[in-house]
């Protein structure tokens, strides 16, 4: 078998371009080490916010469960529930006289 013979030329152009082949593929590796740290400190982040969030949530329904029984016990001890108010609700409805910017 002969083997084919390649000019010098070529050879150094080969060798540039296998070079150049390498230089990229570490380079690319540099960039995606960079991005990987980048996504596991954007996930650290976000998993941080998330936690943040439904501890933030929790208080939330705490505080709206207390103010709901605060107003509750507001409305009994000022007498808002009684059977009385309730009736009353609905008195403009029933109301004969009209002032004159009802219409």
């Amino acid at each position: 078998m002969k083997w084919p013979l390649v000019t010098r030329a070529r050879y150094e152009e080969a060798v540039g371009h296998a070079g150049y082949a390498t230089e990229q593929v570490i380079d690319t590796r540099i960039v995606n080490d960079c991005l990987t740290d980048a996504n596991l400190a954007v996930a650290r982040r976000l998993t941080r916010a998330l936690r943040a969030c439904a501890r933030y949530r929790k208080a939330l329904a705490a505080e709206q469960r207390r103010a709901d029984q605060l107003q509750r016990r507001l409305d009994d001890d000022l007498g808002l529930n009684t059977p009385a108010i309730a009736v009353g609700e609905t008195w403009q409805d029933r109301r004969e006289q009209k002032m004159r910017y009802d219409k």
